[in-house]
C-alpha cells in the first residue's frame, strides 16, 4: 500500500495549522507556552484524531512488501504471462512526481 505524498503533506499542514492556532489562542489568553499538567488534568481526543491514530497504527503494522503479490509476480514471470498495466504505472509516476 502506498500513501500519496500529497496526502501526507496535507495532513502535516493541517496539524501545523492547528498547533499554530492553539498556541496563538494560548498566548492571547496569557497562558504560558509550556504547560505543566497537574495530576487531575485529562486529555480527550476528537473522533477525527482517534481515527487518524487508528489509521496511523494500521499503516505502521502493514508490511512494506506483500509476499503473496511477490510470489504471484514470480510465477507470472516464470510462466511468461506477466503483463504491465501501463496506465497504472503512469498514474504512479504522476503521483510520485507530485503532479495532478
Amino acid at each position: 500500500m502506498r500513501i500519496p505524498p500529497e496526502t501526507i503533506r496535507g495532513l502535516v499542514g493541517l496539524h501545523t495549522q492547528r498547533v499554530g492556532k492553539s498556541q496563538a489562542i494560548g498566548q492571547a489568553a496569557g497562558v504560558a507556552s509550556v504547560f505543566r499538567p497537574m495530576s487531575a488534568d485529562t486529555v480527550s481526543l476528537s473522533e477525527q484524531a482517534e481515527m487518524l491514530n487508528t489509521l496511523k497504527q494500521g499503516v505502521k503494522a502493514m508490511p512494506d512488501v506483500d509476499p503473496n503479490r511477490v510470489q504471484q509476480v514470480r510465477q507470472e514471470l516464470a510462466a511468461g504471462t506477466f503483463q504491465v498495466n501501463s496506465a497504472q504505472v503512469a498514474e504512479g509516476l504522476v503521483l510520485e512526481l507530485g503532479g495532478v
